[in-house]
């Protein structure tokens, strides 16, 4: 099983997460931790079923792996722009190159974690982007 850096206790999140990597054992271990602070989470193991299952008119934010099969993280991010999808995407990698976060960045990206991510830091990003979809 996947194992998260430790945090302190946070207020609830009521925007969806959806996560996309192809990795089961990580991206069941991130919904479980989701889950546990009352976030609601969804799994998905490829770009596509993730794009198959959630409409550009869905509210939430996405947490993809920059490393998949198939369609990588930047291209998802891509497609989600070119379907219209508006909500903000997380880029996280076990296999970070020297200039990966600056191209997820550029090209939309809010944040950019390499694995193992640590929890409180995601969750910080996750607050703040769903205060700031409810300002906008």
């Amino acid at each position: 099983m996947y194992k998260f850096k430790r945090f302190t206790p946070m207020t609830k999140l009521d925007t969806g997460m959806y996560i996309v990597d192809d990795d089961p054992s990580f991206g069941k271990s991130l919904k479980r931790l989701l889950n546990s602070r009352g976030i609601q989470a969804d799994y998905f193991l490829s770009a596509q079923s993730f794009l198959d299952s959630v409409s550009s008119e869905q509210d939430g934010i996405a947490i993809v792996d920059l490393h998949m099969p198939e369609c990588n993280g930047l291209s998802l991010m891509d497609k989600m722009r070119d379907m219209l999808y508006s909500m903000p995407v997380i880029v996280i990698t076990g296999k970070a190159q020297s200039n990966s976060a600056t191209i997820a960045l550029q090209r939309g990206a809010v944040a950019f974690f390499e694995k193992p991510v640590n929890e409180q830091s995601l969750l910080d990003v996750l607050e703040s982007q769903k205060k700031r979809r409810k300002v906008q």
